[in-house]
Protein backbone atom coordinates (compact mmCIF):
# COMPACT_ATOMS: atom_id res chain seq x y z
CA UNK A 1 0.00 0.00 0.00
CA UNK A 2 1.10 3.42 -1.08
CA UNK A 3 2.06 5.34 2.02
CA UNK A 4 1.43 8.98 0.40
CA UNK A 5 1.80 11.06 3.93
CA UNK A 6 5.39 9.46 4.02
CA UNK A 7 5.48 10.41 0.44
CA UNK A 8 4.62 14.08 0.93
CA UNK A 9 6.63 14.53 3.78
CA UNK A 10 10.01 13.05 2.23
CA UNK A 11 9.30 15.31 -0.93
CA UNK A 12 9.14 18.66 1.69
CA UNK A 13 12.24 17.35 2.85
CA UNK A 14 14.27 17.02 -0.01
CA UNK A 15 12.61 20.72 -1.70
CA UNK A 16 13.19 22.16 1.77
CA UNK A 17 16.97 21.31 1.81
CA UNK A 18 17.90 23.13 -0.84
CA UNK A 19 15.28 25.75 -1.16
CA UNK A 20 13.54 26.36 1.91
CA UNK A 21 9.97 25.59 3.77
CA UNK A 22 8.94 29.03 2.35
CA UNK A 23 9.48 28.79 -1.27
CA UNK A 24 8.40 25.38 -2.14
CA UNK A 25 4.30 25.37 -3.04
CA UNK A 26 1.71 22.78 -3.33
CA UNK A 27 2.19 22.44 -6.68
CA UNK A 28 5.83 21.44 -6.19
CA UNK A 29 5.23 18.64 -4.04
CA UNK A 30 2.78 17.46 -6.52
CA UNK A 31 5.26 17.49 -9.06
CA UNK A 32 8.05 16.12 -7.33
CA UNK A 33 5.93 12.87 -5.44
CA UNK A 34 3.11 12.35 -8.64
CA UNK A 35 0.86 13.14 -6.57
CA UNK A 36 -2.47 15.38 -7.45
CA UNK A 37 -2.76 18.70 -4.86
CA UNK A 38 -6.23 16.92 -4.60
CA UNK A 39 -4.57 13.87 -2.89
CA UNK A 40 -2.21 16.23 -1.01
CA UNK A 41 -4.64 18.39 0.55
CA UNK A 42 -6.62 15.45 1.73
CA UNK A 43 -3.71 14.11 3.97
CA UNK A 44 -3.07 17.71 4.94
CA UNK A 45 -5.22 20.55 5.38
CA UNK A 46 -2.02 23.45 4.14
CA UNK A 47 1.44 23.25 3.56
CA UNK A 48 2.16 24.46 7.36
CA UNK A 49 0.30 21.09 7.97
CA UNK A 50 3.25 19.01 6.20
CA UNK A 51 5.63 21.07 7.87
CA UNK A 52 4.75 20.64 10.98
CA UNK A 53 4.87 16.93 10.16
CA UNK A 54 8.52 16.98 8.82
CA UNK A 55 9.84 18.36 11.96
CA UNK A 56 7.74 16.29 13.90
CA UNK A 57 9.33 13.22 11.90
CA UNK A 58 12.55 14.80 12.69
CA UNK A 59 12.04 15.14 16.39
CA UNK A 60 10.76 11.47 16.78
CA UNK A 61 13.94 10.18 14.26
CA UNK A 62 16.19 11.86 16.90
CA UNK A 63 15.17 10.90 19.89
CA UNK A 64 14.33 7.25 18.68
CA UNK A 65 18.31 7.29 17.70
CA UNK A 66 19.63 9.33 20.27
CA UNK A 67 18.15 6.71 22.98
CA UNK A 68 19.51 4.27 20.85
CA UNK A 69 22.69 5.43 20.55
CA UNK A 70 23.42 5.64 24.20
CA UNK A 71 21.78 3.24 25.63
CA UNK A 72 24.22 0.73 23.08
CA UNK A 73 27.22 2.36 25.14
CA UNK A 74 28.90 1.80 28.37
CA UNK A 75 31.54 4.42 28.45
CA UNK A 76 30.38 8.14 29.15
CA UNK A 77 31.98 9.62 26.53
CA UNK A 78 30.99 6.98 24.05
CA UNK A 79 27.30 7.99 24.86
CA UNK A 80 27.94 11.68 24.32
CA UNK A 81 29.68 11.34 20.75
CA UNK A 82 26.76 8.39 20.01
CA UNK A 83 23.97 11.32 20.88
CA UNK A 84 25.80 14.04 18.92
CA UNK A 85 26.59 11.99 15.81
CA UNK A 86 22.69 11.09 15.49
CA UNK A 87 22.50 14.74 15.60
CA UNK A 88 24.98 15.02 13.08
CA UNK A 89 23.32 13.02 10.87
CA UNK A 90 19.75 14.12 10.81
CA UNK A 91 20.89 18.02 10.92
CA UNK A 92 23.13 17.91 8.75
CA UNK A 93 21.38 17.85 4.91
CA UNK A 94 19.04 20.38 6.14
CA UNK A 95 19.93 24.01 5.22
CA UNK A 96 19.65 26.69 7.57
CA UNK A 97 17.05 28.79 4.83
CA UNK A 98 14.72 25.63 5.85
CA UNK A 99 15.65 26.14 9.50
CA UNK A 100 15.16 30.16 9.35
CA UNK A 101 11.85 29.37 7.90
CA UNK A 102 10.55 28.11 10.46
CA UNK A 103 11.76 30.24 12.61
CA UNK A 104 10.24 33.39 11.07
CA UNK A 105 7.15 31.96 9.51
CA UNK A 106 6.05 29.37 11.85
CA UNK A 107 7.03 30.41 15.82
CA UNK A 108 4.99 28.22 17.26
CA UNK A 109 6.57 25.61 16.14
CA UNK A 110 10.44 26.55 16.28
CA UNK A 111 9.28 26.98 20.08
CA UNK A 112 8.35 23.40 19.81
CA UNK A 113 11.72 22.71 18.28
CA UNK A 114 13.72 24.71 21.53
CA UNK A 115 12.04 23.07 23.83
CA UNK A 116 12.36 19.54 22.37
CA UNK A 117 16.28 19.98 22.27
CA UNK A 118 16.33 21.66 25.61
CA UNK A 119 14.84 18.74 27.31
CA UNK A 120 16.85 16.36 25.88
CA UNK A 121 20.54 17.94 26.21
CA UNK A 122 19.00 18.84 29.70
CA UNK A 123 17.83 15.07 30.61
CA UNK A 124 21.47 13.07 28.81
CA UNK A 125 24.22 15.73 30.72
CA UNK A 126 22.91 15.72 33.73
CA UNK A 127 22.19 12.18 33.78
CA UNK A 128 25.94 11.18 32.55
CA UNK A 129 27.14 14.34 34.88
CA UNK A 130 25.76 13.07 38.09
CA UNK A 131 26.25 9.73 37.72
CA UNK A 132 29.79 9.29 36.21
CA UNK A 133 31.63 6.91 37.88
CA UNK A 134 34.15 6.29 35.32
CA UNK A 135 35.86 9.49 36.26
CA UNK A 136 35.55 10.70 32.55
CA UNK A 137 34.35 14.08 33.52
CA UNK A 138 35.72 17.05 35.68
CA UNK A 139 33.44 17.77 38.23
CA UNK A 140 31.60 20.69 37.60
CA UNK A 141 28.03 21.80 38.61
CA UNK A 142 25.74 19.94 36.51
CA UNK A 143 23.15 22.60 36.23
CA UNK A 144 25.39 25.31 35.38
CA UNK A 145 26.91 23.06 32.61
CA UNK A 146 23.86 22.60 31.26
CA UNK A 147 22.57 25.75 31.72
CA UNK A 148 25.76 27.12 30.16
CA UNK A 149 25.30 24.84 27.10
CA UNK A 150 22.21 25.51 26.31
CA UNK A 151 22.16 28.95 26.47
CA UNK A 152 25.23 28.58 24.22
CA UNK A 153 22.91 26.53 21.65
CA UNK A 154 20.41 29.13 21.61
CA UNK A 155 23.09 31.98 20.75
CA UNK A 156 25.22 29.77 18.16
CA UNK A 157 22.97 27.38 16.97
CA UNK A 158 20.26 28.93 14.91
CA UNK A 159 19.55 30.05 11.81
CA UNK A 160 20.45 33.33 11.95
CA UNK A 161 24.13 33.06 13.41
CA UNK A 162 24.66 30.01 11.19
CA UNK A 163 23.48 32.22 8.21
CA UNK A 164 25.16 35.21 8.89
CA UNK A 165 28.81 33.65 9.65
CA UNK A 166 28.44 31.38 6.28
CA UNK A 167 28.20 28.22 8.63
CA UNK A 168 26.75 25.21 7.85
CA UNK A 169 24.35 23.49 10.98
CA UNK A 170 26.64 20.38 10.81
CA UNK A 171 30.20 22.63 11.33
CA UNK A 172 28.08 24.92 14.09
CA UNK A 173 27.17 21.95 16.34
CA UNK A 174 30.40 20.25 16.16
CA UNK A 175 32.45 23.00 16.79
CA UNK A 176 30.46 24.07 19.65
CA UNK A 177 30.00 20.69 21.35
CA UNK A 178 33.88 19.95 20.49
CA UNK A 179 34.51 23.50 22.96
CA UNK A 180 32.19 22.59 25.35
CA UNK A 181 32.96 18.78 25.51
CA UNK A 182 36.73 19.41 25.51
CA UNK A 183 36.56 22.04 28.42
CA UNK A 184 34.56 19.33 31.27
CA UNK A 185 36.56 15.70 30.13
CA UNK A 186 40.00 14.97 31.58
CA UNK A 187 42.93 15.29 29.51
CA UNK A 188 42.71 11.35 29.33
CA UNK A 189 39.65 11.79 28.12
CA UNK A 190 39.85 14.18 25.69
CA UNK A 191 37.26 13.59 22.79
CA UNK A 192 38.87 13.74 19.80
CA UNK A 193 36.27 11.91 17.61
CA UNK A 194 35.03 15.74 17.45
CA UNK A 195 37.29 17.32 15.20
CA UNK A 196 38.93 14.27 13.54
CA UNK A 197 42.08 14.77 15.43
CA UNK A 198 44.28 11.88 16.49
Amino acid sequence: MIDYRQRITAALRELASVQGFSRVTVDDLATRTGISKRTIYRYFRSKEEIIVAVMEDLMHGIEKDTRIAVEASEHSVDKITGAIGVVLRNIGPIQPLALHDVQKHYPQLWERVEQFRAEKIQRIFEELLTGDGQGCFRKVNPKIFTAALLAGIRAVVNPNFIMENNLSPEETIRSLFDIFLNGIVTEEQEIKQLTGSS
